[in-house]
């Protein structure tokens, strides 16, 4: 009898031993792409949530502002099941492809850096990345084709750039079942949990038209960040020539290593320009107890589209030193809200998420892509054009602001955290390659 007892034991604990030997196969080897689809997946008319069978490698979605757990890294992701901690149900997320305007080196090659660190192969969600060309720049179309020859999953296109076409030949052949990630080619930061975030909030909000990251740098968004506190008093050194860097060293992008500013006050900054174009910085007003944004550029911002956060570069420049210093100090949930309905006014899509079928059901597409999306289909359609406060990005500037920006260091400052914290090798591009040339 004993006998028998220990030999149904050992059989037991054979079988459980083969069964987590075979899972642990078939995780390991990837075997599900192996096998048809039908499969894996509900059948297309099937009104449940389509779920993964038999393998259940799973990512938690973030909650709510309050509940949420701090990420470091990106979470490794095989497959495509998302656990909602939201819904309480496993997502079956589909295809992800980033759709990047693509046109200007300098910018490009930072988002470089964090597109490859999202990618499906390096543990995050996009599987493509589609370079829209949207430029003749002889230097900026050869890069475009080293970015091409750097990574498999990077693809381009030529899109139409007439003044008549506008944006709209950008979003031919698009897929129904693909959620695109609609990017600026001057997004020149992406937080870790960002487009986990975005995805997980449109697949359970399907009432949501397009989702918004939370973008530093938008004018709207902007006036949020202000009245969050996320915002900080600093003003443009006026009386300092701006410090050398040696050639190959790259310039400190924390906050910290600045000195404080001890220029005037009563100038009007709104209106300033630096003299001659010449480089400078800004420097942060750090002895102010009240009113500590009084004077600066921010107070002047609008809840607008077209207001003076879109054309004053100052209160740009302004946005990103304060953003380095809450990176720096670890308090980037000063930005943070949950969801923001904008309620028919016109949101920025420099960096948003949206289901291929919408793209095409929004057809034909005005010449202003901005306006179709944000403000003429969420009308159309009752369903709302939102951003996603829990998933922040840094844009570097807008056309008005295009011809002062250069003349701080800001882009030298996100390029050097890029390179210190996202970059697994090095750039493709460097400013100092111009200088090189010339």
């Amino acid at each position: 009898m004993l006998q028998q007892i220990h030999r149904h034991r050992t059989a037991a604990i054979a079988s459980v031993l083969f069964v987590a030997l075979l899972v642990y196969t078939w995780h390991t080897l990837n075997l599900e792409a192996l096998l048809p689809a039908p499969l894996l997946h509900a059948g297309q008319n099937s009104n449940q949530i389509p779920v993964v069978a038999a393998r259940m490698h799973e990512v938690t979605c973030p909650g709510p502002i309050g509940e949420q757990i701090p990420s470091k890294r990106i979470p490794v992701v095989r497959g495509r099941n998302v656990t909602s901690t939201t819904h309480g149900q496993t997502l079956s997320v589909p295809k992800v492809v980033a759709l990047v305007f693509y046109g200007r080196r300098s910018t490009v090659s930072i988002l470089d850096c964090y597109l490859q660190r999202n990618l499906a192969s390096n543990g995050g969600l996009i599987e493509e990345v589609i370079w829209l060309r949207r430029t003749e720049v002889e230097e900026d179309v050869a890069f475009l084709q080293k970015l091409l020859d750097s990574e498999p999953r990077y693809s381009s296109r030529d899109v139409d750039r007439t003044d008549a076409s506008g944006f709209a030949s950008a979003y031919e052949d698009m897929d129904d079942d693909t959620i695109y990630i609609k990017i600026d080619d001057d997004v020149v930061f992406i937080d870790d949990n960002v487009i986990l975030s975005l995805i997980c909030t449109k697949l359970t909000h399907p009432e949501y038209y397009i989702v918004s990251a939370n973008v530093v740098n938008q004018p709207m968004i902007s006036w949020l960040h202000w009245n969050l506190g996320a915002v900080l008093p600093y003003l443009p050194d006026t009386k300092h020539p701006y410090p050398e860097v040696k050639p190959g060293e790259q310039i400190d992008w924390r906050a910290s290593s600045l000195p404080d500013y001890d220029g005037p006050e009563d100038v009007d900054f709104l209106a300033w320009n630096s003299p001659d174009q010449k480089k400078h910085r800004w420097l942060p007003l750090r002895n102010r107890t009240d009113h500590i944004l009084d004077g600066t550029p921010i107070v002047y911002t609008e809840y607008g589209a077209f207001g003076k956060g879109l054309n004053r570069w100052q209160i740009a420049a302004q946005q990103h030193y304060s953003f380095f210093e809450n990176l720096e100090n670890k308090q980037l949930h000063k930005y943070k809200f949950n969801v923001w309905d904008f309620k028919l006014k016109r949101l920025g899509i420099q960096f948003m998420a949206i289901m291929g079928k919408d793209i095409n059901d929004a057809k034909p597409i005005a010449r202003d892509d901005e306006q179709h999306f944000a403000v003429t289909m969420p009308q159309r359609t009752g369903r709302a054009a939102v951003a996603d406060g829990r998933a922040i990005v840094a844009h570097y500037s807008f056309g008005p602001q295009s011809r002062e920006m250069p003349t701080t260091d800001i882009l030298d400052r996100y390029r050097s955290y890029a390179a210190e914290n996202i970059c697994k090798k090095p750039m493709l591009w460097s400013p100092e390659e111009d200088v090189k040339q010339l």
